[in-house]
């Protein structure tokens, strides 16, 4: 009987760990919450980060880099679409800070980084699903290639005071769509980047317009008509910058690093 009650045990053993799911990541991004919490400094529509902090204090945000860096493509697929979303997103505003830190605090952009010919978008410094990888490959072969969501460009962020501001909290599936409805009204609320001069009838907004005009024009036929129900309550004026008389100045860009000193 014992014998038995052995093997019945160790069967029972050995079917829980088969039929046991593999751990999977965590989709509540935990680590960079609290990274984001310490480090991020809300100002208004604008934030800045602690990258000295960061820099001092390095472990957590490579652990979750790590963390990033151990799914598999496999994985990744089988995930809901906010999941995949929110993992991007995520990815690569966290290994934008990792590529600010790798040369803080000298430099004064991001721009500082990187070669002549190529940009610091382009520079292969992370793996991604078993291959080494550079922010665009994020950004543009999988954000913008796999999904039509314009609001990505309020939140991927670039280090650079022109963006739209870091929060201060990640990005998670279930609050996916409201995060990135507050993060698209927060930064084109910001009249130092976005807002509509009424004396001379013209929108004035930030150049990420101009560079992903495609994007906009792609969901809601126009850059105006994507900006409108945004940018004010005001049914007057968003009548007014929908008119076909309203011009449009794409605001110059700000560069500068986003930091808290």
């Amino acid at each position: 009987m014992r014998l038995r009650h052995f093997y019945y045990l160790f069967g029972l053993l050995f079917f829980v760990l088969l039929v046991k799911p593999a751990q999977g990541f965590d989709h509540s991004h935990q680590k960079l919450d609290s990274i984001l919490k310490e480090a991020v400094v809300t100002i208004g529509p604008k934030s800045q980060v602690r990258y000295a902090t960061l820099k001092e204090n390095p472990q957590v945000l490579n652990e979750y880099l790590s963390e990033i860096e151990k799914v598999p493509l496999s994985q990744y697929e089988q995930w809901s679409e906010p999941k995949q979303i929110a993992f991007l997103i995520n990815a690569y505003n966290a290994l934008t800070i990792k590529l600010i830190l790798s040369k803080y605090p000298d430099l004064s952009s991001i721009k500082d980084l990187g070669g002549f010919f190529s940009g610091p978008w382009k520079i292969e410094f992370f793996t991604l699903f078993g291959e080494k990888r550079h922010l665009d490959y994020i950004e543009h072969g999988l954000l913008r290639k796999q999904f039509t969501e314009p609001r990505i460009h309020f939140a991927l962020v670039c280090a650079s005071i022109g963006c739209p501001a870091l929060r201060n909290e990640a990005f998670v599936a279930e609050r996916l769509d409201s995060q990135l409805n507050i993060a698209m009204k927060r930064f084109l609320r910001d009249k130092d980047r976005n807002f509509f001069n009424l004396e001379t009838n013209t929108l004035e907004i930030s150049s990420i317009f101009k560079w992903f005009k495609g994007d906009f024009v792609k969901t809601q036929g126009s850059v105006k008509a994507f900006i409108a129900p945004w940018i004010t309550d005001d049914i007057y004026l968003r009548l007014r910058i929908l008119d076909e008389g309203t011009d449009i100045d794409y605001l110059d860009y700000d560069w500068n690093l986003n930091d808290a000193k």
